[in-house]
């Protein structure tokens, strides 16, 4: 029986992958440990979204590649993807699989059994993205688009609820995008399916595009408040009109504004989060204003603030006008700072309330708005509880 050891990096889509990964090796008589030094096998699965994330790879690489025991090294992923080539020149001794479904026992399916290690089960619902944002390399390394047939989701949906995930987290590289050609079912429908399902559990949307938020989707929202966490996570990535259509985003400041505040209307105790990129290619001192002060007037729960880098093949990677690194610190700085402010404001705004959450860890919950909280205890609670949000909450 050989042990094994999995590297996840970047998405949640890959901690997915990584579980239908874990799952064939386990039918072949595989044993998960929880430390390298014990595997025969080291499987990485990889990221390539940021220059970050390919360095953070090859970091954890070369320290496999020194250990005493010499166990079999398999780099797979979009980071193995992207640089396939290169990557066999630099780790000759490394296999590298960039097809990564090959590592999958039914890769047309892919259907994961157990969260093994977590409270919360994520699930994989659609693969690939064809919107080709001009900083982003995703669409070149999952270009496939891909839905689970619904047939399969509402059953992977009932087969986490009856083994005791309180929460399901609905994930994939560009979920708006599901749709499945059977049924003719798109997103908001499955959603409405998975909602009416008569089983205790909620689902998070991991993260939506602005523009595939659809009246439907609030609908189910208000009519289903149990069964849809009060978070959305939606990308802005900039606020500035200039860079947003530099970046070949599909929409502007105007049509985010008027989404966002329609939505906080309708759920005052919405978790508001989204992604800025600062730094793009172009970006002036007057285009970061510009985002600077959007974001201090959208009513955001917390940014992910992300400093640019050029992804090699990316349309951004050939634009004039980069921005010195030191410039994309401060600007990233000051993001981080507005962020500290708008965590505060959400926190404030929430604390003494109670909420409905699920355990994340022995001691810790997650409610549906997104706030981490203590609840005091040693032992991890089951299901679905409420917490009372105090001194301790976290966004």
């Amino acid at each position: 029986m050989k042990n094994y050891y999995i590297y996840t990096f970047g998405c949640k889509v890959n901690q997915y992958e990584s579980r239908l990964i874990a799952d064939k090796l386990k039918e072949d008589g595989g044993n998960e440990v929880l430390n390298p030094q014990e595997a025969d096998i080291i499987i990485f699965n990889s990221c390539t979204v940021t220059g970050n994330a390919d360095k953070e790879c090859q970091y954890f690489l070369r320290k496999s590649l020194k250990l005493t025991h010499n166990p079999k090294i398999i780099l797979t992923g979009c980071f193995a993807k992207n640089k396939n080539e290169e990557l066999k020149k630099k780790f000759p001794e490394i296999e590298i699989i960039d097809d990564k479904t090959k590592l999958y026992a039914k890769p047309e399916s892919q259907t994961v059994k157990t969260f093994a290690g977590r409270s919360r089960a994520f699930l994989k619902i659609q693969d690939g993205c064809s919107s080709f944002c001009s900083y982003c390399i995703v669409p070149y390394v999952r270009n496939s688009l891909w839905s689970k047939p619904e047939n399969d989701v509402l059953s992977e949906i009932k087969n986490f609820a009856e083994n005791g995930y309180p929460e399901i987290v609905l994930t994939g590289i560009h979920v708006g995008k599901y749709f499945d050609a059977g049924s003719r079912l798109n997103f908001s429908g499955l959603v409405e399916k998975i909602a009416a399902m008569p089983l205790d559990f909620r689902i998070r949307i991991s993260s939506i595009e602005l523009n595939e938020i659809d009246d439907k989707l609030i609908k189910l929202m208000k009519d289903y408040p149990d069964k849809i966490c009060r978070h959305m996570h939606i990308p802005l990535q900039s606020g500035s009109d200039e860079i947003l259509k530099l970046m070949n985003r599909k929409y502007l400041t105007a049509d985010f504004e008027k989404k966002t505040k329609a939505l906080l209307a309708d759920f005052a105790d919405l978790a508001l989060t989204t992604d800025i990129i600062t730094g793009f290619p172009g970006e002036t001192g007057k285009h970061h204003n510009e985002t600077a002060q959007f974001i201090k007037q959208t009513k955001f729960a917390r940014l992910h603030i992300f400093r640019y880098s050029d992804r090699q093949g990316a349309q951004a990677s050939k634009f004039n006008g980069k921005v010195p690194s030191q410039e994309i610190k401060r600007r990233s700085e000051e993001l981080f700072e507005i962020d500290a402010l708008k965590r505060k404001d959400f926190l404030s705004k929430n604390s003494g309330k109670k909420r409905k959450a699920v355990s994340i860890g022995k001691n810790k919950a997650l409610t549906d708005n997104y706030i981490t909280v203590l609840t005091g205890e040693n032992v991890a609670k089951t299901g679905i509880f409420e917490v009372e949000l105090d001194k301790t909450a976290e966004i």
